[in-house]
């Protein structure tokens, strides 16, 4: 598990420096440099995946695109290398430095002497393994039909290719649908079950009904491709007819991948999510919250970056439903320090009822202000 990460001279990161706990949410105005940390993390496992963290780091590949190299190093640094260093709560601490080229329209930083590149010793790193997903801002929403990826879903057991999009979640899920979920703590178990079930499928079903009530999940072969079709439950014990996922509410299809992506992994996972909120009620967002929150008592990291007082207050809520500890938890606030035009980090400090003390301005104040407007007080 990662527990500590050390950003240097990329972007609006001058330096930044980050504690790394079960759970930890990146949060701040928009434009503060919050993408770039997940960006550090997945240029890194891009670099390894193909096979150039010998030479460099790759900014051009199938799980990020950083553009070149010109674009990259931060404008108030003198240096000219990016430096990342990751420590861990079990394994050796790892500590990167590539060079900016001359060249500014150059797509790989060279790396240096010192940079640990073997892939036997970082295959048995999470970041670097297939204990790892990446679910971006722009995952797929509700298609015609799926793509299938053999090697991607059974070979590497990843849910995304591109750009963190999800696109053979339906596939991930058709492929392992039988297999019992690793963390069994996170079941929801019904009354009907003889014994309890824990197929991957029923347990997304089942948690993706808390979100939408009464929804049952369908996916059907279609030539090379599968059709993701929802049904619902009525009253009376019938149930709907078949209906697309271009049919069904986005925010459904949306929020499939990260439910899968949670219930498929195991101990010691890494999972980072971009605006897991996005199109999902604020009830939805609270249950959202409530798995991954069981999700890291249990041993899985999750690092995410969110714009919704929903998420953070779920947290929240879970440190005061002790379902995780205030050390389980890390919440960054962004800003910009625009002398500089660099960023500054804010972590926020968690009591033991999830209470946040001394919460910095602009930490989300808008309804505070909105309520002083609309109230006169």
């Amino acid at each position: 598990m990662i527990t500590n990460l050390n950003i240097h001279n990329f972007k609006l990161h001058k330096q930044t420096q980050l504690d790394i706990k079960g759970l930890t949410i990146l949060t701040g105005m928009n434009g503060m440099g919050k993408s770039t940390i997940i960006q550090a993390l997945t240029l890194l496992r891009q670099s390894f995946l193909m096979n150039d963290l010998d030479i460099g780091l790759n900014l051009k590949g199938d799980l990020c695109d950083a553009g070149i190299s010109g674009e990259l190093a931060c404008q108030s640094s003198d240096e000219h290398s990016l430096k990342i260093k990751l420590k861990f709560s079990q394994q050796d601490d790892l500590a990167y430095v590539f060079n900016y080229p001359d060249n500014i329209m150059d797509t790989l930083l060279p790396g240096t002497e010192g940079n640990i590149t073997d892939k036997n010793v970082l295959s048995k790193y999470s970041l670097f393994n297939e204990y790892f997903q990446y679910l971006s801002a722009f995952r797929f929403g509700p298609q015609k039909s799926y793509n299938r990826d053999t090697s991607l879903v059974v070979s590497k057991k990843q849910i995304s290719k591109i750009m963190g999009q999800c696109e053979y979640a339906v596939h991930f899920l058709e492929q392992y649908r039988n297999m019992d979920i690793p963390i069994k703590e996170l079941a929801i178990t019904d009354e009907n079950d003889i014994t309890p079930d824990f197929r991957l499928v029923i347990q997304v079903e089942r948690w993706l009904r808390m979100i939408s009530p009464n929804i049952k999940i369908n996916i059907e072969q279609s030539g090379e491709d599968f059709k993701l079709k929802y049904k619902f439950n009525r009253e009376e014990n019938t149930i709907t007819e078949d209906i697309t996922a271009l049919n069904t509410g986005f925010g459904v299809t949306y929020v499939l991948p990260i439910l899968i992506a949670i219930l498929s992994a195991g101990k010691d996972s890494i999972i980072l999510i971009e605006n897991p909120e996005a199109h999902i009620h604020p009830k939805g967002q609270a249950i959202l919250m409530e798995l991954m929150a069981k999700a890291v008592a249990n041993g899985i990291q999750i690092i995410l970056e969110s714009h919704s007082d929903h998420i953070i207050n779920g947290s929240l809520v879970a440190v005061n439903n002790r379902l995780i500890t205030p050390e389980q938890l890390s919440i960054y606030y962004f800003n910009r320090e625009e002398h500089q035009h660099v960023a500054v980090s804010y972590p926020l400090e968690i009591s033991k009822n999830g209470h946040i003390k001394r919460p910095p301005k602009g930490f989300f104040d808008q309804i505070d202000i909105d309520l002083k407007t609309l109230t006169g007080f």
